[in-house]
């Protein structure tokens, strides 16, 4: 028997260890192990090295053993070959190849997140170097290593040194002399701490080159790092289709792929449930992806048979307090700014550092802050280690307050404050007071999601919750939803008890405007009638500033501009008094500029407006803000145009930084109907394919966006009327026809000046096709 024979069975028999279990720690096989015991089997280096790790040896006993495995070095370990061709990385191996050959890189980090590929590719550019003759390819597989101190004796091992006393980047240094050699070495992201170490080798060793695959980089001078991510989204499909056997890629197979972030390992184990399901069915499933991603070859190592355990053995590498931080990003949904984050959870940068540097968290820009999201394929993991209620409570409650507070949230927000309504709503329905769902209401309503924001508050208020049901009404009002903006209203005053008389009075003012909307003044004069009592008897200036706001709108729809205009003055300073936000003071504020304008008074009009527009950009309200300036520039265009023309670029730029979805195009094609309107008395040509662009929305709906488009053709008639009359007739008959309530002095001033023109009796009327149709005409020959 030889003298590793009996010092291996001597030891492992000290450590209490059967062959099985010794086999299993090492990563080495029973049989194999069990052939190194009877001498029947010649040592490798490598598994010497393990086994010395698994042994626990130390000192004179680990010199004694590696010294008693083999007396000569090692043959090269050869390089590993493709059996199928890499579908996605031709890029990523290029700049591999290239670094590698160049030799400008020395010590190469290929990163990324598990199951990125990176052992894939790093074995392809071996088996590519493998047939070149001037230079050497080394290997060394280190996923079963851990010990850090094992790390230079089995790099020089794999570089064919022989046993010595020196130091092993001494040992290195003497065998490789300049010789090329480009070692690979498989899964260093465990052993990270080594790093210096090898960091040595390349300095030492002029033609040596180290290629290391790991989830995190090395972090030493001269690492060039190569980050792998997903595949492209062709590549993903090819490799789907591939591993599955199908032919050709259809919708389901790219929603599979977008699921599972194209990543490589992600993939091969969803093509594997394709012998169960069709794709169709697969991307239905994927929303659970723990459960899917699972069952991978029994040739592949543990982490590569599921996505569960690829991503718990990433976790296994990083501190226990970045793994907590991990477990309550969990909590959030499509990430967190770096300032809620800290407000939170106090410093979490150092975890921070290392779970971006490990690739299970990544850093993505959100305006001028930092904004930490989960990828998908991790992102279910982390929410189900979160087991602790009051962390869910804790992130909830930040949200609403801050809301409440008045911090402006942005779009990226939306299913952070989405998760508070609905736990909120769960679990502390007391949250969600009338102040909270105005909080909320004006998140969405900046943000341009004013359906999200109706589904979301009439779901949360199902329960009996009051606020939410009022302003979910609100906002499908906004968007033009009138049977559900006065379903919601009827909802919330069936549960209201008699005494609210806050939501009474939201909700009759709700009925009063959806009236309106549907042409109905005596009906809403009605509903408002009772709502001002309710405010009056809840004592509430903020209450009695929007019931007058409200009637002020009753009247101008109704052609009383002057009632609207004291009404609105009445609303202003109830609203003072209650001591309102900018919002609502810039609202009341833009109402006071619309109607002073409405009236003629071109002078109040700018005025109004001047001090709504800094109100509503600060609480976030930037479509109105832009509003407000398009209606200044409209009061000025006929004496300053200069003026008008930097109120209406102000305006264009704060349309540019707001969201618009369905739920306000009809806002923004409110405000493009007045613009178009200063950009023809300015002389820009882009005038008409801007009106043309806003009247095909307007008409879409049946409120009063007919009366806006009314008002702005009556205008270009105004300004088209003497070089043109007979389309400023056209003009002028289309905005009559679709006319619902009284003209105001202002647009009656232009109408009566283009009729003095061209005459009344030229005054023909169009029906909605045919004006969209004309009008695409008037672009075309501007």
């Amino acid at each position: 028997m030889s003298a590793f024979a009996e010092l291996l069975r001597r030891h492992r028999a000290a450590a209490g260890l059967s062959q099985v279990e010794l086999a299993r720690l090492s990563g080495i096989s029973d049989r194999a192990l069990r052939d190194l015991e009877q001498g029947k089997r010649v040592p490798r280096a490598q598994s010497v090295r393990l086994m010395a790790a698994a042994l626990k040896l130390t000192g004179d006993d680990l010199t004694a053993f590696l010294a008693s495995a083999r007396p000569s070095a090692p043959p090269a370990a050869p390089a590993p070959v493709s059996t199928d061709g890499l579908i996605g990385r031709a890029g990523e191996l290029r700049s591999l190849l290239d670094l590698v050959l160049g030799a400008r890189h020395r010590i190469v980090s290929v990163t990324g997140p598990a199951g990125a590929g990176k052992s894939r590719l790093a074995a392809e550019l071996a088996a590519v170097l493998g047939g070149r003759t001037d230079l050497e390819v080394r290997t060394l597989d280190l996923s079963a290593v851990t010990d850090v101190a094992l790390v230079g004796d089995l790099v020089a091992d794999a570089l064919g040194c022989g046993p010595s006393r020196l130091a092993p980047p001494d040992r290195v240094a003497a065998h490789l002399r300049d010789r090329r050699v480009v070692l690979v070495a498989d899964r260093f992201e465990q052993l990270v701490d080594a790093a210096p170490d090898l960091a040595v080798l390349p300095r030492r060793c002029p033609g040596l080159t180290v290629v290391v695959t790991s989830q995190r980089p090395l972090r030493v001078r001269d690492e060039r790092v190569l980050a792998l991510a997903g595949l492209p989204r062709e590549a993903a499909a090819a490799l789907f289709l591939r591993r599955a056997g199908l032919e050709a890629a259809d919708d389901a197979v790219h929603t599979i792929c977008q699921k599972v972030d194209h990543l490589p390992l992600a993939i091969e184990l969803a093509a594997g449930w394709v012998r169960l399901m069709s794709p169709a069915d697969l991307a239905v499933r994927l929303e659970n992806r723990l459960r899917y991603l699972t069952d991978g070859p029994r040739d592949l190592p543990a982490r590569h048979r599921s996505l569960r355990a690829a991503v718990e053995a990433t976790l296994d590498l990083v501190s226990s307090e970045a793994r907590e931080t991990f477990r309550f990003l969990g909590g959030f949904h499509g990430g967190v700014r770096l300032d809620d984050l800290e407000t939170l959870l106090g410093q979490p940068l150092p975890d921070l550092t290392e779970l971006v540097d490990i690739n299970l968290v990544r850093l993505v820009p959100d305006g001028d802050t930092s904004r930490y999201t989960l990828p998908d394929t991790v992102a279910e993991l982390a929410a189900e280690q979160l087991d602790a209620p009051d962390a869910r409570a804790r992130i909830a409650a930040h949200y609403l307050d801050r809301l409440r507070a008045g911090t402006a949230y942005g779009p990226s927000e939306a299913a952070n404050v989405r998760a508070a309504v609905r736990w909120a709503a769960a679990e502390e329905p007391e949250r969600l007071d009338a102040a909270a769902a105005m909080a909320v209401t004006q998140f969405y309503e900046a943000t341009g999601r004013l359906g999200e924001g109706a589904e979301l508050l009439s779901q949360a208020g199902a329960g009996g919750i009051p606020p939410l049901l009022i302003r979910s009404g609100q906002l499908a009002a906004l968007r033009g939803d009138l049977d559900a903006a006065g379903d919601s209203a009827e909802r919330a005053l069936a549960v209201a008890a008699e005494d609210d008389h806050g939501t009474r009075t939201a909700g009759l003012s709700l009925l009063g405007m959806v009236a309106v909307e549907r042409g109905e003044p005596v009906a809403a004069m009605a509903h408002l009638r009772r709502a001002l009592a309710a405010a009056r008897r809840s004592g509430d200036d903020a209450t009695l500033g929007r019931v007058l706001n409200n009637f002020s709108s009753v009247s101008a729809e109704i052609g009383r501009p002057q009632d609207a205009f004291r009404q609105l003055e009445a609303a202003l300073a109830a609203k003072r008094r209650a001591g309102a936000g900018p919002f609502e003071l810039g609202r009341t504020l833009f109402n006071l500029a619309f109607l002073a304008l409405d009236l003629g008074d071109t002078t109040a009009a700018v005025g109004h407006a001047a001090q709504a527009v800094p109100l509503l950009t600060e609480g976030g309200h930037t479509l109105l803000a832009a509003f407000a300036e398009v209606t200044a520039a409209l009061a000025l265009v006929e004496n300053d145009p200069a003026t008008a023309a930097a109120h209406l670029g102000h305006a264009d730029r704060l349309v540019a930084d707001t969201v618009v979805d369905n739920g306000n195009d009809r806002v923004e094609a409110t405000v493009r109907l007045r613009a178009s309107v200063v950009r023809h008395s300015l002389g820009d040509g882009a005038a008409w394919r801007e009106l043309a662009d806003a009247i095909r929305i307007s008409l879409g709906h049946t409120t009063r966006d007919r009366d806006s488009v009314a008002e702005a053709l009556t205008l270009h008639a105004r300004h088209l009327c003497a070089r043109d009359p007979a389309s400023a007739s056209v003009l002028l008959g289309a905005a009559d026809r679709l006319r619902r309530k009284k003209i105001t002095p202002f647009v009656g001033a232009a109408r009566e000046h283009a009729l003095a023109v061209f005459g009344s009796e030229q005054v023909t009327a169009l029906d909605d096709a045919a004006l969209i149709a004309f009008v695409d005409d008037l672009a075309t020959r501007s």
